[in-house]
């Protein structure tokens, strides 16, 4: 992995920074988008993450689903129950 020093910038007040527009064109991150924040040995890195597909979030709630013991089906039932009373 090799280190490139792109730019000094400022954290704000508010612990706000702003990266600036040549490293977000090169690295291919656009406003709205999410950055992992890590620390390592002292240093803050951001790192770009992709969005969950539904799959990988189907995975994730079904796993919490087994976890926690959720009866899927038990709340499906009362939603429908109560949008039916709801009307």
């Amino acid at each position: 992995m090799s280190e490139q020093i792109e730019n000094i910038i400022k954290v704000s007040s508010k612990g706000q920074i702003v990266i600036p527009r040549e490293v977000r064109k090169k690295i291919g991150v656009k406003g709205g988008e999410k950055l992992l924040v890590l620390t390592r040995d002292g240093d803050i890195l951001l790192r770009k993450t992709k969005e969950p597909s539904f799959e990988e979030m189907g995975k994730r709630i079904d796993k919490v689903v087994k976890e926690e013991g959720i009866d899927i089906d038990k709340i499906v039932a009362e939603a429908i129950e109560w949008a039916r009373k709801s009307k």
